[in-house]
C-alpha cells in the first residue's frame, strides 16, 4: 500500500461551507414564506365567496327558517324534537358548509406557517449577523 500524503483543506474553507448552508436554509424559508403568504391571501379572498354561498344555501333550504324557530317556539321544538332535528339536518346545506369549513382550516394553519417560519427567519438573520 502507498502512502498518500495529507492535504489540508484551504483556509476558511469550514466558514465558507457553514454560510453557504445558512444561505441555503434561509433561502428555503423564504420561499416558504412566499408560498404561505400566497395561500393565506387566497384563503382569506375565498371566505367571502364560500360564506356568501353557505348564507344563499342556508336562506334557499330553509335552514334559517328552522333554527329561528327554536328561539320563537322552544316548546314546540321539544315536543317534536326527532322530527324537527331531521328537518334540520334535511336542509343544512352540507357541502358549502364543509367549503368554508376547509377554507378556514386552510386560513389558519398557513397563518400558522407563515407565523412560524417568519420568526425562523427573523432568529436566522440575527445568528448569521
Amino acid at each position: 500500500m502507498e502512502n498518500f500524503p495529507i492535504v489540508e483543506p484551504p483556509h476558511g474553507l469550514f466558514d465558507k461551507i457553514i454560510n453557504r448552508i445558512h444561505r441555503e436554509q434561509r433561502l428555503l424559508i423564504l420561499r416558504r414564506i412566499v408560498v404561505f403568504s400566497v395561500l393565506f391571501l387566497g384563503s382569506l379572498i375565498a371566505i367571502v365567496p364560500s360564506f356568501n354561498t353557505l348564507s344563499l344555501n342556508m336562506e334557499q333550504t330553509g335552514f334559517l327558517k328552522f333554527s329561528a324557530l327554536i328561539f320563537s317556539d322552544f316548546s314546540l321544538v321539544m315536543a317534536y324534537w326527532k322530527n324537527f332535528s331531521l328537518a334540520v339536518l334535511e336542509t343544512l346545506p352540507a357541502v358549502s358548509l364543509v367549503i368554508l369549513v376547509a377554507v378556514l382550516l386552510i386560513l389558519l394553519q398557513s397563518l400558522k406557517s407563515l407565523i412560524k417560519n417568519i420568526k425562523i427567519y427573523g432568529n436566522r438573520k440575527i445568528l448569521s449577523v
